[in-house]
Protein backbone atom coordinates (compact mmCIF):
# COMPACT_ATOMS: atom_id res chain seq x y z
CA UNK A 1 0.00 0.00 0.00
CA UNK A 2 1.06 3.08 -1.04
CA UNK A 3 1.78 6.20 1.03
CA UNK A 4 -1.51 8.22 -0.44
CA UNK A 5 -3.93 5.48 -0.03
CA UNK A 6 -2.73 4.60 3.55
CA UNK A 7 -2.94 8.13 4.72
CA UNK A 8 -6.50 8.54 2.91
CA UNK A 9 -7.65 5.11 4.45
CA UNK A 10 -6.83 6.06 8.24
CA UNK A 11 -8.06 9.69 7.54
CA UNK A 12 -11.45 7.90 6.15
CA UNK A 13 -11.63 5.81 9.13
CA UNK A 14 -11.27 8.68 11.48
CA UNK A 15 -14.06 10.70 9.91
CA UNK A 16 -16.10 7.84 10.13
CA UNK A 17 -15.88 6.65 13.54
CA UNK A 18 -16.45 10.77 14.80
CA UNK A 19 -19.25 11.47 12.35
CA UNK A 20 -21.01 8.21 14.34
CA UNK A 21 -20.00 9.93 17.39
CA UNK A 22 -22.84 11.99 18.93
CA UNK A 23 -20.47 14.39 20.80
CA UNK A 24 -19.75 15.23 17.46
CA UNK A 25 -23.58 16.14 16.42
CA UNK A 26 -24.12 17.06 19.60
CA UNK A 27 -21.29 19.86 19.44
CA UNK A 28 -22.03 21.15 15.98
CA UNK A 29 -25.50 21.70 16.89
CA UNK A 30 -25.01 23.73 19.91
CA UNK A 31 -22.15 25.75 18.33
CA UNK A 32 -24.49 27.12 15.64
CA UNK A 33 -27.27 27.01 18.27
CA UNK A 34 -24.86 29.08 20.27
CA UNK A 35 -24.43 31.06 17.17
CA UNK A 36 -28.13 31.66 16.52
CA UNK A 37 -28.97 32.52 19.90
CA UNK A 38 -26.28 35.37 19.86
CA UNK A 39 -27.54 36.96 17.05
CA UNK A 40 -31.01 36.94 18.74
CA UNK A 41 -29.74 38.55 21.90
CA UNK A 42 -27.48 41.16 19.76
CA UNK A 43 -31.24 42.39 17.93
CA UNK A 44 -33.41 42.23 20.99
CA UNK A 45 -30.50 43.80 23.78
CA UNK A 46 -29.03 46.52 21.65
CA UNK A 47 -29.48 49.28 23.47
CA UNK A 48 -30.37 52.47 21.38
CA UNK A 49 -27.63 54.93 20.86
CA UNK A 50 -28.50 58.68 21.56
CA UNK A 51 -26.19 61.58 19.52
CA UNK A 52 -25.66 64.57 21.34
CA UNK A 53 -25.00 67.80 19.89
CA UNK A 54 -24.44 70.89 20.48
CA UNK A 55 -25.46 73.86 18.39
CA UNK A 56 -24.19 78.07 19.23
CA UNK A 57 -26.97 80.27 19.78
CA UNK A 58 -29.34 80.96 17.92
CA UNK A 59 -30.46 77.22 17.25
CA UNK A 60 -32.80 77.62 14.29
CA UNK A 61 -36.17 76.42 14.94
CA UNK A 62 -36.94 72.68 14.69
CA UNK A 63 -33.66 71.16 15.02
CA UNK A 64 -33.93 69.48 17.21
CA UNK A 65 -37.09 67.50 15.84
CA UNK A 66 -35.26 67.31 12.87
CA UNK A 67 -32.17 66.18 14.24
CA UNK A 68 -34.57 63.26 15.84
CA UNK A 69 -36.60 62.47 12.78
CA UNK A 70 -32.66 62.09 11.15
CA UNK A 71 -31.71 59.97 13.60
CA UNK A 72 -34.88 57.38 13.51
CA UNK A 73 -33.47 55.50 11.21
CA UNK A 74 -30.86 54.64 12.63
CA UNK A 75 -32.14 52.85 15.35
CA UNK A 76 -31.09 56.27 17.45
CA UNK A 77 -32.82 58.80 19.47
CA UNK A 78 -30.96 62.49 19.41
CA UNK A 79 -30.15 65.31 22.10
CA UNK A 80 -29.39 69.46 21.38
CA UNK A 81 -27.89 71.49 23.91
CA UNK A 82 -27.43 74.95 22.44
CA UNK A 83 -24.35 76.67 23.63
CA UNK A 84 -23.81 80.62 24.28
CA UNK A 85 -20.84 80.69 22.06
CA UNK A 86 -18.45 78.89 19.93
CA UNK A 87 -16.08 78.81 22.74
CA UNK A 88 -18.44 77.33 25.30
CA UNK A 89 -19.52 74.60 22.39
CA UNK A 90 -15.99 73.52 21.90
CA UNK A 91 -15.44 73.46 25.76
CA UNK A 92 -18.80 70.99 25.76
CA UNK A 93 -17.03 69.07 23.19
CA UNK A 94 -13.66 69.04 25.08
CA UNK A 95 -14.90 67.73 28.04
CA UNK A 96 -17.18 64.80 26.31
CA UNK A 97 -20.07 66.61 27.20
CA UNK A 98 -21.78 66.13 23.69
CA UNK A 99 -20.70 63.62 20.23
CA UNK A 100 -20.36 66.53 17.93
CA UNK A 101 -20.58 70.99 17.76
CA UNK A 102 -22.96 72.55 14.83
CA UNK A 103 -21.25 75.75 13.92
CA UNK A 104 -23.97 76.49 11.42
CA UNK A 105 -22.97 79.92 10.38
CA UNK A 106 -19.58 78.33 8.81
CA UNK A 107 -21.57 74.91 8.02
CA UNK A 108 -19.38 72.48 10.37
CA UNK A 109 -19.39 70.01 12.29
CA UNK A 110 -17.09 69.33 14.54
CA UNK A 111 -15.73 65.90 16.32
CA UNK A 112 -13.47 65.69 18.97
CA UNK A 113 -11.23 63.44 17.03
CA UNK A 114 -12.51 61.23 15.04
CA UNK A 115 -15.41 61.61 12.32
CA UNK A 116 -18.68 59.53 12.91
CA UNK A 117 -20.37 58.87 9.69
CA UNK A 118 -23.87 58.04 11.10
CA UNK A 119 -23.57 60.90 12.82
CA UNK A 120 -22.54 63.20 10.47
CA UNK A 121 -25.41 62.13 8.25
CA UNK A 122 -27.80 62.50 10.74
CA UNK A 123 -26.80 66.07 11.25
CA UNK A 124 -26.75 66.61 7.93
CA UNK A 125 -29.96 65.74 6.80
CA UNK A 126 -31.47 67.76 9.86
CA UNK A 127 -29.72 70.39 8.92
CA UNK A 128 -30.94 70.29 4.79
CA UNK A 129 -34.65 69.91 6.64
CA UNK A 130 -34.58 72.73 8.69
CA UNK A 131 -33.59 74.99 5.46
CA UNK A 132 -35.25 73.34 3.13
CA UNK A 133 -32.22 72.54 0.64
CA UNK A 134 -31.99 69.67 -1.09
CA UNK A 135 -29.33 66.77 -2.12
CA UNK A 136 -26.90 66.72 -3.63
CA UNK A 137 -24.63 69.12 -2.51
CA UNK A 138 -23.12 68.57 1.22
CA UNK A 139 -24.89 71.04 3.44
CA UNK A 140 -22.49 70.56 6.37
CA UNK A 141 -18.13 70.08 6.20
CA UNK A 142 -16.87 67.88 8.77
CA UNK A 143 -14.08 68.85 10.99
CA UNK A 144 -12.26 67.52 13.84
CA UNK A 145 -10.58 69.20 17.34
CA UNK A 146 -7.53 67.23 17.31
CA UNK A 147 -6.02 64.68 15.06
CA UNK A 148 -7.71 61.68 14.53
CA UNK A 149 -6.48 58.63 15.80
CA UNK A 150 -7.66 55.38 14.41
CA UNK A 151 -8.90 52.85 16.77
CA UNK A 152 -10.92 49.63 16.51
CA UNK A 153 -14.59 49.74 16.92
CA UNK A 154 -16.26 47.83 19.49
CA UNK A 155 -17.67 44.96 16.55
CA UNK A 156 -14.17 44.84 15.29
CA UNK A 157 -12.90 44.05 18.39
CA UNK A 158 -15.85 41.05 19.57
CA UNK A 159 -14.87 39.87 16.05
CA UNK A 160 -11.45 39.32 16.92
CA UNK A 161 -11.85 38.26 20.57
CA UNK A 162 -14.42 35.85 19.44
CA UNK A 163 -12.69 34.17 16.90
CA UNK A 164 -9.48 34.26 18.69
CA UNK A 165 -11.80 32.29 21.52
CA UNK A 166 -12.73 29.84 18.67
CA UNK A 167 -9.60 28.77 17.30
CA UNK A 168 -8.23 28.16 21.19
CA UNK A 169 -11.22 26.25 21.90
CA UNK A 170 -11.27 23.95 18.40
CA UNK A 171 -7.09 23.48 18.66
CA UNK A 172 -8.04 21.99 22.48
CA UNK A 173 -11.15 20.33 22.03
CA UNK A 174 -9.63 18.29 18.59
CA UNK A 175 -6.21 17.94 19.79
CA UNK A 176 -7.82 16.05 22.45
CA UNK A 177 -9.54 14.13 20.33
CA UNK A 178 -6.32 12.71 18.46
CA UNK A 179 -4.72 12.29 21.90
CA UNK A 180 -7.56 10.44 23.13
CA UNK A 181 -7.83 8.14 19.74
CA UNK A 182 -4.14 7.21 19.89
CA UNK A 183 -3.98 6.03 23.49
CA UNK A 184 -7.68 4.13 22.69
CA UNK A 185 -5.31 2.49 20.10
CA UNK A 186 -2.36 1.75 22.05
CA UNK A 187 -4.20 0.45 24.97
CA UNK A 188 -6.57 -1.95 22.87
CA UNK A 189 -3.64 -3.25 21.39
CA UNK A 190 -5.33 -2.18 17.88
CA UNK A 191 -2.36 -0.25 16.78
CA UNK A 192 -0.18 -3.57 16.09
CA UNK A 193 -2.40 -5.18 13.72
CA UNK A 194 -2.55 -1.18 12.19
CA UNK A 195 0.88 -1.03 11.67
CA UNK A 196 1.44 -4.61 10.10
CA UNK A 197 -0.42 -2.95 6.80
CA UNK A 198 0.64 0.93 7.60
CA UNK A 199 3.97 2.59 8.58
CA UNK A 200 3.55 4.62 11.78
CA UNK A 201 3.97 8.56 9.70
CA UNK A 202 1.22 7.40 7.72
CA UNK A 203 -1.07 6.43 10.35
CA UNK A 204 -0.17 9.77 12.41
CA UNK A 205 -0.66 11.75 9.20
CA UNK A 206 -3.95 9.75 8.16
CA UNK A 207 -5.52 10.55 12.00
CA UNK A 208 -4.35 14.16 11.88
CA UNK A 209 -5.97 14.65 8.83
CA UNK A 210 -9.01 13.11 8.96
CA UNK A 211 -9.94 14.62 12.69
CA UNK A 212 -8.74 18.00 10.90
CA UNK A 213 -11.28 17.90 7.75
CA UNK A 214 -13.92 17.28 10.44
CA UNK A 215 -12.75 19.69 12.83
CA UNK A 216 -12.41 22.47 9.63
CA UNK A 217 -15.62 21.51 8.66
CA UNK A 218 -17.40 22.20 11.51
CA UNK A 219 -15.39 25.62 12.40
CA UNK A 220 -16.25 26.56 8.44
CA UNK A 221 -20.15 25.90 8.99
CA UNK A 222 -20.29 28.20 12.50
CA UNK A 223 -18.02 30.96 11.10
CA UNK A 224 -19.91 30.67 7.88
CA UNK A 225 -23.06 31.16 10.05
CA UNK A 226 -21.77 34.09 11.57
CA UNK A 227 -20.04 35.94 8.72
CA UNK A 228 -23.75 35.34 7.18
CA UNK A 229 -25.39 36.88 10.09
CA UNK A 230 -22.77 39.97 9.55
CA UNK A 231 -23.17 40.54 6.23
CA UNK A 232 -27.15 40.68 6.97
CA UNK A 233 -26.48 43.48 9.42
CA UNK A 234 -28.30 41.16 12.26
CA UNK A 235 -24.95 42.12 14.49
CA UNK A 236 -24.12 45.67 14.48
CA UNK A 237 -21.06 46.09 12.71
CA UNK A 238 -19.69 46.51 9.61
CA UNK A 239 -20.32 43.63 6.90
CA UNK A 240 -16.80 43.72 5.59
CA UNK A 241 -15.96 41.94 9.16
CA UNK A 242 -17.01 38.72 7.29
CA UNK A 243 -13.75 38.67 6.06
CA UNK A 244 -11.54 38.83 8.88
CA UNK A 245 -14.06 36.44 10.34
CA UNK A 246 -13.43 34.02 7.70
CA UNK A 247 -9.73 34.30 8.09
CA UNK A 248 -9.94 32.18 11.28
CA UNK A 249 -10.77 29.18 9.66
CA UNK A 250 -7.30 28.36 7.10
CA UNK A 251 -5.75 29.80 10.08
CA UNK A 252 -7.32 27.10 12.60
CA UNK A 253 -6.32 24.85 9.67
CA UNK A 254 -2.91 25.17 9.75
CA UNK A 255 -2.73 25.61 14.01
CA UNK A 256 -4.27 22.22 13.79
CA UNK A 257 -1.59 20.57 12.04
CA UNK A 258 0.78 21.70 14.03
CA UNK A 259 -0.77 21.35 17.84
CA UNK A 260 -2.38 17.95 16.27
CA UNK A 261 0.73 16.71 16.05
CA UNK A 262 2.10 17.16 19.13
CA UNK A 263 -1.14 15.93 20.75
CA UNK A 264 -0.84 12.62 18.79
CA UNK A 265 2.91 12.48 19.91
CA UNK A 266 2.00 12.58 23.57
CA UNK A 267 -0.28 10.21 22.90
CA UNK A 268 1.87 7.77 21.92
CA UNK A 269 3.86 8.40 24.91
CA UNK A 270 0.57 7.39 27.93
CA UNK A 271 0.34 4.35 29.34
CA UNK A 272 -3.28 4.29 29.14
CA UNK A 273 -6.25 5.71 29.55
CA UNK A 274 -6.03 6.88 33.06
CA UNK A 275 -2.83 8.69 31.92
CA UNK A 276 -4.20 10.38 28.66
CA UNK A 277 -4.52 13.26 30.33
CA UNK A 278 -0.83 13.97 32.06
CA UNK A 279 0.33 12.79 28.93
CA UNK A 280 -1.33 15.74 27.27
CA UNK A 281 -1.18 18.45 29.79
CA UNK A 282 2.59 20.33 28.54
CA UNK A 283 0.63 20.90 24.87
CA UNK A 284 -2.27 22.65 26.39
CA UNK A 285 -0.24 24.39 28.89
CA UNK A 286 2.09 25.66 25.41
CA UNK A 287 -1.53 26.57 23.85
CA UNK A 288 -2.62 28.34 26.59
CA UNK A 289 0.43 29.98 27.21
CA UNK A 290 0.25 31.30 23.43
CA UNK A 291 -3.25 32.71 23.73
CA UNK A 292 -2.54 34.13 26.52
CA UNK A 293 0.39 35.92 25.15
CA UNK A 294 -1.26 36.84 21.88
CA UNK A 295 -4.34 38.02 23.72
CA UNK A 296 -1.80 40.26 26.29
CA UNK A 297 -0.13 41.90 22.99
CA UNK A 298 -2.94 42.60 21.02
CA UNK A 299 -4.22 44.67 23.88
CA UNK A 300 -1.35 46.24 24.90
CA UNK A 301 0.11 47.47 21.82
CA UNK A 302 -1.94 46.39 18.34
CA UNK A 303 1.09 48.00 16.09
CA UNK A 304 3.90 47.48 18.38
CA UNK A 305 7.02 44.75 18.08
CA UNK A 306 4.92 42.33 20.04
CA UNK A 307 2.11 41.86 18.26
CA UNK A 308 4.06 42.47 14.99
CA UNK A 309 6.65 39.02 16.58
CA UNK A 310 3.43 37.31 17.17
CA UNK A 311 1.71 37.88 14.30
CA UNK A 312 4.57 35.49 12.22
CA UNK A 313 5.28 33.09 15.37
CA UNK A 314 3.94 29.62 14.49
CA UNK A 315 2.65 28.93 17.89
CA UNK A 316 0.63 32.35 18.45
CA UNK A 317 0.21 33.33 14.62
CA UNK A 318 -3.58 31.45 14.71
CA UNK A 319 -4.73 33.76 17.58
CA UNK A 320 -2.69 36.87 16.48
CA UNK A 321 -2.59 37.25 12.90
CA UNK A 322 -6.88 36.72 12.11
CA UNK A 323 -6.96 39.37 15.31
CA UNK A 324 -5.06 41.85 13.64
CA UNK A 325 -6.63 41.56 10.60
CA UNK A 326 -9.75 42.30 11.87
CA UNK A 327 -8.06 44.97 13.94
CA UNK A 328 -5.89 47.27 12.13
CA UNK A 329 -5.39 44.82 8.89
CA UNK A 330 -1.86 43.00 8.38
CA UNK A 331 0.58 44.02 5.27
CA UNK A 332 0.52 40.91 2.68
CA UNK A 333 4.57 40.05 3.61
CA UNK A 334 3.73 39.77 7.48
CA UNK A 335 0.82 37.43 5.92
CA UNK A 336 3.00 35.66 3.65
CA UNK A 337 6.32 35.46 6.27
CA UNK A 338 3.60 33.79 8.96
CA UNK A 339 2.46 30.98 6.38
CA UNK A 340 6.30 30.54 5.44
CA UNK A 341 6.91 29.84 9.10
CA UNK A 342 3.88 27.63 10.17
CA UNK A 343 4.67 25.61 6.94
CA UNK A 344 8.24 25.05 8.45
CA UNK A 345 7.15 24.79 11.85
CA UNK A 346 4.75 21.93 10.54
CA UNK A 347 7.57 20.13 8.73
CA UNK A 348 9.98 20.38 11.24
CA UNK A 349 7.26 19.01 13.90
CA UNK A 350 6.17 16.01 12.08
CA UNK A 351 9.61 15.02 11.91
CA UNK A 352 10.59 15.27 15.35
CA UNK A 353 7.18 14.03 16.80
CA UNK A 354 7.01 11.41 14.43
CA UNK A 355 10.01 9.38 15.22
CA UNK A 356 8.43 9.83 19.31
CA UNK A 357 5.04 8.69 17.71
CA UNK A 358 6.48 5.86 16.09
CA UNK A 359 8.42 4.81 18.98
CA UNK A 360 6.37 5.39 21.52
CA UNK A 361 2.81 3.92 20.21
CA UNK A 362 4.34 0.09 20.68
CA UNK A 363 6.10 1.03 24.13
CA UNK A 364 3.91 -1.03 26.71
CA UNK A 365 5.45 -0.07 30.09
CA UNK A 366 5.21 3.01 31.99
CA UNK A 367 4.76 6.79 30.54
CA UNK A 368 7.48 7.67 28.58
CA UNK A 369 8.90 11.39 28.53
CA UNK A 370 10.34 13.23 25.99
CA UNK A 371 13.69 12.69 26.80
CA UNK A 372 13.61 8.87 27.35
CA UNK A 373 11.32 8.38 24.62
CA UNK A 374 14.12 10.32 22.33
CA UNK A 375 16.89 8.00 23.23
CA UNK A 376 14.81 4.82 22.58
CA UNK A 377 14.33 5.96 18.84
CA UNK A 378 17.81 6.50 18.92
CA UNK A 379 18.88 3.10 19.89
CA UNK A 380 16.58 1.76 17.36
CA UNK A 381 17.79 3.85 14.74
CA UNK A 382 21.71 2.95 15.74
CA UNK A 383 20.39 -0.78 15.77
Amino acid sequence: MNARDAIRLVATREIRERLRSRVFLVSTVLLLALVGVSAVFASAFTSQRTYRFAVVAPAPPGLEAALRRAASPFDAKARLKVAPSAAAGRAELEAKHVDALLLLRENRLVFRSDVDAKLAAVADTAVRAVRHHLPPAPELTAATLEPATPKPSDAEVAVALIGSMIVLLALEVYGQWVLIGVVEEKSNRVVELILSTVRSRHLLAGKVLGIGLLGLAQVALVGGLAAVLLAAGVFDAPSSLGGSLALVIPWFALGFALYAVAFAAAGALASGQQDASAAGQPVSVVLLVAYFASYVALHVQLSGPLAGFLTVFPLTSPFVLPARSALTGVPAWEHALALVLMLASIYGLVRLAGRIYSDGLLHGGPRLDLRAAWRLGRGQAQG
